[in-house]
């Protein structure tokens, strides 16, 4: 055998030789469906109330901005966020109870009040989400409520992942599990053929009883404006006092009051 051939040999035994030590990645079984399923239903019925610290951060065409919050959320339809100063002190407060917002923002001499529309929270933080699901998502659960009877509740495994359906009146939301954990990991919700955002949670530790995502993410489908909510420690299901939720005018006489105007409250505004 010639110096060339000989070469050529030798090569093709280190290939070999690589190839053959060379692992092979192992895909990862999706979770079970039924896993999925009674997760899904067991975190329904756990989570009544969520009080935590979290970094909330925004991004969109109108601007981008992060603040520290105190958020309270009473669910189905109660939430207060307190946007805090890098002082510690209050530069903004809103609440929504049932189909009301409110907007008091002390540093500005501003107080907003108006229907609790998806505009709305558009206006206050770029990412315009209905309210009721973005209370959801914030107390760590797909934005529709889930009801183990009802027939339109479908979970199919989906490739790697496991798909979860569901119809809540006008509005429908498509869930995935994905990897060994049975936890949500993303969807998406929209109304007949529109899609309106889509989610993601990451980040799950153990809280009171189940797993919570600690870093929650929404993308508003239309003007790709994006909001991320991280939260820094929270308590799941202590007593909230009803008083949280009103945020009467401001006393001071500089306020300047703004109407948010009407428009389909809740989970409905266009």
């Amino acid at each position: 055998m010639n110096a060339p051939v000989r070469a050529l040999a030798a090569a093709g035994l280190l290939l070999l030789a690589s190839c053959a030590v060379t692992p092979v990645p192992r895909l990862a079984a999706p979770p079970d469906p039924e896993a999925v399923r009674s997760r899904l239903l067991h975190e329904e019925a756990a989570t009544r109330t969520v009080r935590g610290l979290a970094r909330l951060a925004f991004d969109g065409p109108q601007g981008s901005g992060s603040a520290q919050q105190v958020v309270v959320v009473a669910l189905p339809d109660r939430a207060r966020v307190e946007a805090l100063t890098p002082l510690g002190t209050t530069a903004l407060v809103a609440t929504v109870r049932a189909d009301e917002l409110r907007v008091d923002s002390p540093l500005r001499h501003e107080y907003w009040t108006g229907r609790a529309t998806r505009q709305a929270v558009g206006r206050l933080l770029t990412v315009p989400v209905p309210p009721e699901p973005l209370l959801r998502l914030l107390a760590g659960l797909p934005p529709l409520p889930l009801r183990s009877q009802d027939p339109r509740f479908r979970v199919t495994p989906d490739g790697a992942a496991v798909r979860v359906e569901s119809v809540d009146g006008e509005h429908w939301q498509r869930l995935w599990a994905e990897g060994d954990d049975p936890g949500v990991t993303r969807g998406e919700m929209g109304r007949a053929s529109e899609l309106l955002f889509t989610f993601a949670f990451a980040d799950r530790r153990a809280a009171d009883g189940r797993t919570f995502p600690f870093d929650i993410r929404v993308e508003d489908s239309a003007t790709r404006s994006r909001l991320q909510v991280q939260y820094e420690r929270l308590e799941l299901n202590q007593p909230t006092d009803p008083s949280l939720f009103d945020l009467p005018p401001p006393a001071d006489p500089r306020t300047r009051i703004i109407d948010l105007g009407g428009g389909a409250p809740g989970r409905g505004g266009p």
